[in-house]
């Protein structure tokens, strides 16, 4: 049989790094993303994930793909702009889907 850890011994190792608490501050804010990119922008890209100071977006086309990596630090500022920390946000990755970006999730 295995050993069962009590939950109030998981979740110190859990919050220790402190990237559970990051993730939840950074999805707080990918909900504001036509706050970040714009509304046009927005309509063709959507952020799909956050993980360790990476977000991951979606877009519906290579052009728009293109934008969003050549603003990727204005994009990036204004993310940690709106999470009120400095450095939540590091890095922007693109994918295309080729999908309306209502239409991915």
């Amino acid at each position: 049989m295995k050993h069962l850890k009590r939950l109030s011994d998981i979740l110190p190792e859990v919050f220790a790094d402190g990237d559970v608490p990051k993730a939840a501050r950074a999805n707080i804010v990918m909900r504001q993303w036509e706050d970040a990119v714009g509304e046009i922008l927005s309509k063709h890209s959507k952020p799909d994930r956050y993980d360790h100071g990476v977000i991951w977006v979606e877009t519906t086309g290579s052009a728009w793909a293109q934008e969003l990596r050549m603003r990727q630090t204005e994009i990036l500022a204004k993310l940690n702009e709106l999470a009120g920390e400095r450095g939540l946000f590091l890095e922007l990755k693109v994918t295309h889907r080729g999908k309306k970006p209502d239409m991915i999730r």
